[in-house]
């Protein structure tokens, strides 16, 4: 009986386990379903990475059933209050592929984006951080994106995107062959978007870990850090006596 019990222990486990997405299946789901948001909400280039980021950390956070409107679902809405503008977290909510995107069909997960678009189908190049991110947000006891800027306070999802709430039940289907469906393939998408953001990093080499996107932690600290990398004094050569005296021992 004993032995009986640490079997269905260890099945139960293992299932748990495989049912968790691993990153390179998460970032891929991450990635599509932002893509979409940056499209009908009409999202800027900082709004963009910033979704990506909520987002990924929540598919990583998804194991089972009870985590898909659990804790890290209220922390992503919370996060994305944040990013977007007022009419833009008002069309968030209401679309439901974006608000609940991951449902529970058949002992499985079912994503409901996929509902609504093709697969393998973007609007834009992935977004500067998709190299670069790889999760970590959602542990901070505050959310590392109150309080910053993301310069969309003014914007307004895109007007040729019919409202959730207007939508018929069919409706979702017969979108995924609209005449405005983008071309580029998931390939292109990843390829662009890494170029962007080498180009980015070679235009901007002062603010290397602002634009890889890493962490955000480090990336607050840049922004304070930044006066003194262009001062090029470091804290514990200011006491240093300098043989040049007209320039303040800098060469």
């Amino acid at each position: 009986m004993k032995r009986l019990l640490v079997m269905i222990t260890m099945l139960l486990t293992i299932a748990v386990s495989a049912s968790a997405l691993s990153y390179s299946r998460a970032r891929t789901q991450a990635l599509f379903l932002t893509d979409k948001m940056a499209y009908e909400l009409n999202l800027t280039d900082d709004q963009y990475n910033a979704c990506y980021e909520i987002n990924l950390d929540y598919y990583l956070s998804i194991s089972v059933e009870g985590d898909l409107f659990g804790v890290y679902w209220t922390r992503r809405n919370q996060d994305l209050s944040y990013v977007l503008s007022p009419s833009q977290y008002a069309f968030y909510t209401a679309a439901t592929y974006f608000y609940r995107p991951v449902t529970w069909v058949s002992r499985a997960f079912h994503y409901v984006i996929y509902d609504r678009y093709n697969r393998n189908r973007f609007y834009r190049k992935a977004p500067s951080v998709y190299d670069t991110y790889r999760g970590g947000n959602r542990m901070y006891s505050v959310s590392p994106y109150k309080g910053r800027t993301f310069g969309g306070s003014k914007a307004e999802p895109r007007k040729n995107v019919v409202p959730p709430k207007q939508q018929p039940l069919q409706a979702q289907k017969s979108w995924r062959n609209n005449s405005n469906f983008p071309q580029k393939s998931r390939s292109q998408a990843v390829k662009e978007g890494h170029q962007q953001a080498q180009q980015d990093m070679r235009q901007m080499p002062q603010k290397q870990v602002s634009n890889a996107g890493g962490n955000n932690s480090q990336r607050q600290m840049n922004n304070g850090g930044d006066k003194k990398q262009s001062q090029g004094i470091s804290i514990g050569r200011t006491n240093k006596p300098s043989g040049n005296t007209k320039q303040g021992g800098r060469r």
